[in-house]
């Protein structure tokens, strides 16, 4: 087998108990792991398959999971302190991806942390950074409008106004009324520390899973982190999920091809049982190729993008370095999802001269 393929075999070993493939070039496949953010995944796989494994090749995965432990312990501490602070303050507020959908794995310790997503929704948003402060040891500037940032301890919380922002202002409105349906009503609660902590309702979170892995897909590049989470989801919430909401919601927001080709990676890569994926459909083998190269290639969120061009440090050749770098994205996107790839690269375009109006302003 390929690296890749036994790197994926491992992945299937570690979310399905399927057996362990015959590991050839180890390291490659630890180094695919790494730059995946699945570590903790394919590390417990081998461990536990008793892979002939270098002793001190063991003793690293062994410390690596213990520390992931600690993180999510720690994570899961600062989730549940902060929504009781929220919630004696009466702010609703709903936990998204993260550790909300850790629980859905079959060892929720295993999957690699991250930080933590907090939606407020926008009236409340500076409300619910004043409760949440006292509680942090530092806290962080809004960051270009999207969401506040601070820290408890190493826990990294985001309180977010919205928690997605589409590239198209047709999506865009579809959207929001998609956010107020899914992260008001019908919700999941998960227990913290014996703070009961809401989640998204079920038929929402399946495609707000997806539809934030696509979009990081085409802005930027995804890990196999994301794409676990999204499966663990649908594996283990499956007779909640409303099949025939969740298509209107797809074919409204124009996303069913991307939906599909991503659902191939999830059944023929990562082994989801095809009667638990809606809509499967594996009609473009050449698109479902290009998408699984480019998310082995570059890595967790692209940044294992191998660039011929360091980022200068200049101003204006910062910029020109971006647009270049969006205009590739486009090219790769472009035979995969062709409206996609325009509204991506648009709205990057568009933001680009928005930040840079403003910055010559201020000068």
């Amino acid at each position: 087998m390929t690296v890749e393929q036994t790197y994926l075999a491992l992945l299937r070993s570690a979310l399905w108990g399927t057996d362990m493939p015959a590991v050839g070039e180890l390291q490659e496949a630890l180094d695919l792991a790494d730059r995946q953010k699945t570590r903790g995944l394919v590390y417990d796989a081998l461990l536990r398959g008793g892979a002939a494994l270098p002793p001190e090749t063991a003793a690293r995965m062994q410390e690596l999971l213990y520390l992931n432990l600690n993180t999510h312990r720690l994570l899961n501490t600062a989730v549940a302190r902060s929504v009781a602070a929220l919630q004696a303050a009466e702010i609703p507020c709903v936990l998204l991806k993260g550790q909300g959908v850790a629980r859905y794995y079959p060892n929720p310790q295993l999957r690699e942390c991250g930080d933590v997503d907090l939606y407020i929704g926008p009236q409340r948003l500076e409300e619910a950074v004043r409760v949440v402060s006292p509680l942090a040891d530092r806290v962080a500037d809004k960051a270009k409008g999207l969401h506040w940032k601070l820290w408890i301890g190493k826990a990294e919380i985001e309180l977010h106004d919205r928690s997605m922002s589409p590239c198209s202002h047709r999506q865009a409105r579809l959207y929001r009324t998609l956010e107020e349906e899914g992260l008001r009503r019908g919700l999941v609660s998960q227990d913290f520390s014996d703070v009961s902590v809401d989640t998204p309702e079920d038929t929402f979170n399946a495609f707000y899973l997806f539809y934030h892995a696509w979009n990081h897909f085409t802005s930027g590049g995804i890990g196999f982190r994301q794409l676990c989470d999204w499966i663990q989801l649908l594996h283990a919430r499956q007779d909640h999920i409303d099949r025939e909401r969740l298509r209107a919601i797809l074919d409204g927001m124009g996303l069913t091809g991307p939906w599909r080709l991503f659902g191939c990676i999830a059944v023929r890569d990562l082994g989801l049982p095809r009667e638990e994926f809606p809509f499967y459909d594996d009609s473009r083998p050449r698109a479902y190729s290009r998408v699984l190269r480019l998310i082995l290639s570059e890595g967790n969120f692209g940044l294992n993008r191998k660039s011929r061009v360091r980022k200068p440090k200049s101003y204006l050749g910062n910029k020109i370095y971006y647009f270049f770098r969006h205009g590739r994205r486009f090219f790769q996107i472009l035979p995969i999802a062709p409206r996609e790839a325009f509204n991506t690269f648009r709205a990057a375009l568009s933001g680009a001269i928005s930040n840079t109006i403003q910055d010559l302003s201020k000068r």
